[in-house]
């Protein structure tokens, strides 16, 4: 997976005003190297294993939640993992298809997979909020 740079990093928190800070950059470049998600203590040690930090556990969970909120992560609850956004420009709904075997993601959105959302939920009177993400728990091809 690519690398997050500092500029692109830069750039959200500017246009949110919001600082950007040594952790929050840690936090989200070492998850970017992931193809996998992380669970927020895989995170944490890796983080003070490599980095030779000393964050807690709850300075990554917050850290976390900043970038979830700016959108540049996703949190998957079934698994209680998170990922990286790849495309966190896109204004659509995020359709994170995981595998329950191994864990793998396909992120795609509602447009490619042919879904109106915002349509369907209207037509039994809901409404559904687009920047959520859904969660489908798949069977990859490398698993089935």
């Amino acid at each position: 997976m690519k690398t997050i740079s500092t500029e692109v990093l830069l750039e959200h928190c500017i246009k949110k005003k919001k600082s950007l800070t040594p952790s929050r950059i840690l936090v989200i470049k070492t998850l970017s190297k992931s193809q996998n998600p992380k669970s927020a203590y895989d995170l944490l040690k890796e983080i003070n294993d490599t980095e030779k930090t000393n964050l807690n556990i709850s300075t990554i969970y917050r850290v976390l939640e900043f970038w979830i909120n700016l959108g540049l992560i996703h949190k998957i609850s079934a698994i209680n993992k998170f990922l990286v956004c790849l495309t966190p420009h896109e204004k659509h709904t995020h359709m994170l298809n995981f595998c329950t075997i191994c864990e793998r993601v396909v992120e795609t959105c509602s447009e490619k997979m042919g879904l109106n959302l915002q349509q369907s939920t209207k037509k039994i009177n809901l409404s559904f909020d687009s920047n959520q993400s859904v969660e489908i728990p798949v069977i990859c091809s490398k698993c089935s």
